[in-house]
């Protein structure tokens, strides 16, 4: 072969590649426009920008903090903005938008908790590659709802993404570009460790603030734990069971010398919450240990388990604290007896002094109403004095104990207690005298509404215990007793709204406070369910879109696509399947799940694209090295023996063409779409 026909081979790819890029923009170009009127964001003045009211102002700060970083290193501006919602835009135009509105060298990410959707849009300053990190940095982050994190992450990549390999510029100069560029490495390299070294300063900080909030939640408070990151939940998990442990230990030495002071028939229900607070913490150390065993947990599963650990500890340690201070409090009132028993000595002073009043109030209500109407308050001023008879006895009693020796005294606290609620009894007894005219006015006024707003709550309770079947842990048969209660107090009315209003009023009253103790505790179960099933509802959509598209792109493109994204969309179909079963049955386990399948789902788009492409260069090659056979056999034939002529000169001969091309720019890249 000539060496004009080597030539030829060697030009041919070149050629090849200089018309297909030359075609691309063309193409390009030719791509319709699609304008939608949408909500249009003009310049955004601020760096953070939270219609949404998700964020904390430390949080705020933390990431404007995160954005000067990158201001300050890159020369570029980021933007964050958490919306209500798109307003039916598409959320890549309304960053496109936001883009154009505030200038090339702008990277906006927006959000919209409600809608789970968001976009990342990156100037023409920003590489495809610096839109990719945000993108992935993003979204890792917003399907855990962790939204914070999410704006944090993606600024953080923002501002250590490289922006990718640029074109080599002009052979000449060779040695001094190349002392450039390496001492602009050097620099780079500095600039970057100080950026990543600040970066992670930010993540601990953010990472600690959420540790924080997540101390101040109740301890049976699995909900607003679900909404946090699996990193946060593990750190809290860890803190929680260090710190539950060691009240268990401190409970046990208080529960010793609690025993050694009260006597074991005092201290029993410190005894026994002691018992549930070690079983417990026992559980959670087992749950603790089959997390990290050889068996590999899902997500799910994983966060699950965190939640239970956490749960199980701090109700362990809330449950023994409270016996604690009760205890500590009794210790403190029999370092405090002889003030306690005077207290208690002056209440008795005082109620010896409505005995004589209360007697002539009643002797003047037997003359106003009907002796039936008074049934329930007639022997109230004997009954007061026998307890303050009672009480001053029990006096005597708690001054002899309060002489002993310390150790000696544990009977002191029953025995002033006992002297307690003989007074409590007593001003009970006097105070239903001296208010009954206003009371028995009040009941016959106000009975009827109330044996009516008893009957309401009764088919209420029927209407909340349906809402068990939608997940809702509601204790029914807390309600049913309460239930059964009310109609029986109903029932046996009779002529008591005639005869002894007072009594029935008073009756009637009791019952309607337990009713609506138990409709507030199945109210709020109910609601939390509601919730909990509008997010599942919202995260399976989302999970449907991404299986959807997954499957779509799998099944349109054949045997193009490898085994890789065909595993992933099974797994994502599996974890859909397990969301689904577990929606009413363990829903915060279902929006896992559920959030597990769109992230699978979107892996295994991913790895289809890989693959797409992948075959794609395999068919440009094939194309270029046909079309270089093709002009190397033309060359042959036309040419003849001939090597004197033909291409000689010009043609493909001389430099520029694809010498000196530069990287990045060029167009804005956006990235996006659902959590």
């Amino acid at each position: 072969m000539t060496k004009r026909n080597y030539r030829l081979l060697a030009a041919a790819p070149l050629f090849v590649g200089g018309a297909l890029l030359a075609v691309a923009p063309v193409a390009q170009a030719a791509a319709p426009s699609v304008s939608v009127l949408a909500l249009q964001p003009s310049l955004l003045t601020t760096p953070v920008t939270d219609e949404a009211g998700v964020l904390t102002p430390g949080e705020i700060s933390q990431v404007e903090d995160a954005i000067a970083q990158v201001s300050a290193q890159k020369g570029r501006s980021v933007r964050v903005v958490f919306l209500d919602s798109f307003a039916g835009t598409p959320p890549s135009q309304w960053t496109e938008d936001a883009v154009r509105a505030n200038g090339p060298n702008t990277a906006v990410i927006a959000i919209s908790p409600d809608e789970r959707a968001y976009s990342v849009t990156t100037g023409e300053q920003w590489s495809s590659a610096e839109a990719d990190a945000i993108d992935q940095a993003a979204y890792a982050r917003l399907v855990q709802s962790d939204w914070a994190g999410a704006a944090l992450a993606a600024v953080e990549a923002a501002g250590s993404a490289s922006a990718g390999s640029s074109g080599t510029g002009s052979g000449s100069g060779g040695g001094e570009a190349t002392g450039l560029i390496a001492g602009g490495a050097g620099l780079a390299a500095v600039a970057g460790g100080g950026y990543w070294a600040v970066s992670r300063r930010k993540n601990k900080q953010h990472r600690e603030a959420q540790v924080a909030s997540a101390r101040e939640l109740a301890p049976g408070d699995a909900d607003s734990l679900n909404r946090l990151p699996t990193s946060t939940l593990d750190a809290v998990a860890q803190e929680t069971l260090v710190t539950a442990d060691e009240s268990v230990q401190q409970g046990q030495e208080e529960l010793r010398l609690a025993t050694s002071e009260f006597g074991a028939d005092r201290v029993r229900p410190f005894t026994a919450a002691m018992n549930s607070a070690t079983t417990a913490l026992q559980r959670a150390f087992r749950t603790q240990q089959a997390l990290h065993d050889a068996i590999p947990e899902t997500e799910p599963e994983r966060r699950a388990m965190l939640i239970d650990i956490i749960t199980s500890a701090r109700t362990a340690e809330a449950s023994l604290r409270a016996k604690t201070e009760e205890f500590n409090s009794m210790r403190d009132v029999l370092m405090r007896a002889p003030e306690e028993i005077e207290k208690v000595m002056q209440r008795t002073v005082d109620l010896r002094s409505r005995l004589e009043p209360a007697k002539q109030q009643l002797a003047a209500l037997r003359e106003q109403y009907p002796a039936q109407m008074l049934h329930s308050i007639d022997g109230n001023v004997e009954l007061a004095a026998e307890s303050l008879d009672e009480a001053e006895a029990q006096l005597d009693k708690a001054r002899g104990l309060a002489a002993r020796p310390a150790g000696e005294q544990g009977p002191l606290l029953d025995v002033l207690s006992a002297a307690t609620r003989a007074v409590e009894l007593s001003d009970h007894n006097l105070s239903a005298i001296e208010h009954a005219d206003a009371n028995i006015r009040t009941a016959k006024e106000n009975l009827s509404s109330l044996i009516q707003e008893i009957r309401d709550e009764i088919e209420q309770i029927g209407q909340l215990e349906g809402a068990r079947a939608q997940g809702a842990d509601i204790d029914v048969a807390a309600l049913d007793r309460v239930t059964a209660t009310a109609r029986e107090a109903i029932a046996n009315i009779g002529d008591r709204d005639t005869t002894d209003p007072l009594s029935l009023y008073a009756d009637l009253s009791d019952v309607d406070a337990q009713l609506d103790a138990e409709i507030e505790r199945a109210e709020g179960a109910a609601h939390d369910q509601s919730r909990a099933l509008t997010m599942f509802d919202q995260q399976m959509q989302v999970a449907t879109t991404q299986i959807q598209s997954a499957e779509d792109m799998i099944r349109s493109r054949g045997r193009i696509i490898s085994s890789q994204p065909r595993t992933l969309l099974a797994q994502a179909q599996r974890e859909y399947a397990e969301a689904q079963q577990r929606r009413t049955s363990n829903t915060r386990e279902a929006i896992e799940y559920a959030r597990q399948a769109t992230t699978t789902a979107r892996r295994a788009i991913q790895a289809a694209k890989d693959d797409l492409d992948q075959y794609r260069r395999a068919q440009a090659r094939d194309t270029a090295n046909s079309m270089a056979q093709a002009v190397l056999w033309g060359s042959i034939l036309s040419g003849g023996g001939n090597h004197g002529g033909g291409f000689g000169g010009g043609g493909f001969g001389g430099g520029g063409g694809f010498s000196g091309g530069g990287g990045g720019g060029g167009g804005m890249n956006t990235r996006g779409g659902t959590f």
